[in-house]
């Protein structure tokens, strides 16, 4: 489900803004998560997304990614997903069933669409945890773009 403003500014607080330091906290401004997905715009692959993990602690890896297309639908065995959209709209399709399902990697699966999802659209500011092996898919509308802040943390 998606959490309100306020869950952002707890994960926010955790997680957001430049290393300092003592070992293990990092702080990534608002800024520097806007600057890094101008960065990744000009990288784009196929897909049209670009990502770059920024910090790894245990079993969390936080990443910036920045995308120009809809994602194809995904499912992680042992990874949830924290997202939090920095600039940009997206609808989030998550649950139901991933059509035409295929394992590419172990733990991972991706297909062609989800079938019988909740959808859910998100927006600055908002931010939506994805537990393990929950389907998920992030849809743009034509010539969007989205830049966001993912923590996954394997559980």
């Amino acid at each position: 489900m998606p959490f309100t403003r306020m869950g952002l500014a707890i994960v926010a607080l955790t997680a957001l803004a430049n290393q300092t330091g003592t070992t293990g906290v990092h702080v990534w401004r608002s800024s520097d998560i806007t600057a890094k997905g101008k960065v990744l715009a000009q990288k784009l692959d196929a897909q049209k997304v670009a990502s770059e993990v920024i910090a790894t602690e245990g079993n969390r890896t936080f990443m910036v990614a920045h995308r120009e297309g809809s994602g194809i639908p995904e499912w992680h065995e042992k990874q949830a997903d924290i997202i939090f959209i920095s600039a940009g709209q997206i609808t989030m399709i998550y649950g139901g069933t991933i059509v035409d399902a295929k394992t590419t990697a172990p733990g991972e699966m991706r297909g062609t669409s989800i079938q019988g999802g909740t959808e859910a659209k998100l927006g600055p500011g908002d931010v939506l945890h994805i537990p393990a092996k929950v389907p998920h898919q992030m849809m743009l509308a034509a010539g969007a773009q989205v830049t966001y802040f993912v923590t996954k943390v394997v559980e």
